[in-house]
């Protein structure tokens, strides 16, 4: 073999052995990274139910499918892509949760005249992601709240996309979005942080503070705040601030209820139960006090749910709901005045059996609101306007707020009453 052949072999020898060294170095280098990366990045889909809140919901899904989702009916599981639109009868109640799990990890309320598109809602696949989980929503118009509970493992990210930019939220708290075709109007109605960014600028919305975007224009705030007359009216700090009177029942013989807060599924809530022949009721009650004359607009949103009820609608008189919200105002005259709102989800009503509306209460009323049964329901209404529409003056001072379950056998949540003045 001669010299030159030899010292070849030598070189190719060393020039394996080199690169294989430097080959299993960068998989031992790339490929753990690699993993942790997959780890890190790789996601599924959350789970979203969506059911109707009130009306008729339609929902549109990416294939180019319809489909309408109607009151009473069992929520329904949607996808990212899908676009909901509520008309003018309609309002819509969507939770969003880590699949496999229970806890909501956020649960939005779509008011009527909205149309809103899910672009993605993805959570990490492991659970040694560091990641968040991320909802991405184009909210083209309509008004949106948004409960995002405190206590879950994994931080949540919304961005809501609407004309006029877009709202990061990653706090726990209590969010409302207003959106028309000129302005988005962002409010924190809790606790709670939200970024909002218009033209390449960014505000940050506290407890308590609103920012509007209009068209073109960056983001200016805060503005004249929306507040909230209620003190803990999610019962977060139990019945703290709340007056508790005791069970009133007809029959001697007959039982008592329970009143209690208790949690589900992070949110407080509060329930009237009772088991029993014979008329019953119970109430909690709110001192407000507050001067309201100078607001254009007073909101009452509450959310509910009936989850037993022995009699059809509210009784013979219209005078036992399961719950009843009552409000006492000074009107713009100075008198006196009990507005009330009465719900149900059994039975027909009947103007002679079980009316509509209670026939003995001598205060100003809408007709009773069926709820479906044992699901979860809000309700959101303008009290002014409500008041106005009926033919009464607006309310002056806002003196209390009532929460009243009456019937014979009942058991009614509350998880959230508030009355909310811009």
């Amino acid at each position: 073999m001669t010299e030159h052949h030899r010292f070849g072999r030598q070189r190719l020898a060393w020039t394996v052995l080199i690169g294989s060294f430097f080959v299993c170095l960068l998989v031992s280098i790339t490929l753990p990274l690699s993993i942790r990366a997959y780890v890190q990045n790789a996601t599924r889909s959350l789970d979203i139910d969506i059911q109707a809140n009130q009306g008729t919901v339609g929902i549109d899904e990416e294939n180019g499918l319809r489909r309408a989702i109607l009151a009473g009916e069992p929520p329904q599981s949607i996808t990212s892509a899908a676009t909901i639109r509520t008309d003018t009868t309609a309002s819509a109640l969507m939770e969003l949760r880590p699949p496999d799990e229970d806890v909501p990890l956020a649960r939005l309320q779509i008011s009527s005249n909205t149309t809103a598109r899910l672009e993605e809602a993805r959570t990490p696949r492991f659970n040694g992601s560091d990641q968040p989980n991320q909802l991405d929503l184009n909210l083209e118009v309509g008004r949106v709240r948004i409960d995002v509970p405190f206590g879950n493992q994994r931080p949540l990210m919304l961005r809501i996309n609407t004309p006029q930019g877009f709202v990061d939220i990653s706090d726990p708290g209590r969010y409302m979005l207003e959106v028309s075709n000129d302005v988005t109007q962002m409010t924190v109605l809790d606790q709670g942080e939200a970024m909002v960014v218009g033209q390449d600028q960014t505000l940050i919305a506290g407890p308590g503070e609103r920012i509007e975007v209009l068209m073109n224009r960056p983001p200016r705030g805060p503005l004249d705040p929306a507040r909230d007359l209620v003190q803990n009216g999610d019962f977060g700090r139990g019945l703290e601030n709340w007056a508790l009177f005791s069970w009133q029942v007809e029959l001697p013989d007959q039982p008592k209820g329970e009143t209690a807060v208790f949690t589900d599924s992070g949110d407080s809530i509060l329930q009237f139960d009772r088991q029993g022949i014979g008329h019953a009721d119970v109430r909690v009650s709110q001192s407000i006090n507050q001067d309201v004359s100078d607001y254009d607009s007073l909101r009452l949103l509450t959310t509910l749910r009936v989850r037993d009820q022995s009699l059809g609608v509210c009784g013979v008189q219209g005078s036992e709901c399961p719950l009843f919200v009552i409000i006492n105002y000074i009107d713009d005259s100075g008198v006196s005045r009990v507005w009330q709102q009465g719900f149900f989800s059994q039975g027909t009503v009947d103007d002679n059996l079980t009316p509509g509306a209670c026939i003995s209460c001598a205060v100003v009323q809408r007709p009773h609101e069926r709820v479906p049964l044992d699901q979860l329901y809000f309700f959101d209404v303008d009290l002014r306007e409500e008041l106005a529409r009926q033919g009464f003056l607006p309310p002056r001072v806002i003196e209390s707020i009532a929460l009243v379950g009456s019937g014979h056998s009942f058991t009614t949540d509350v998880s959230d009453v508030a009355l909310i003045v811009e």
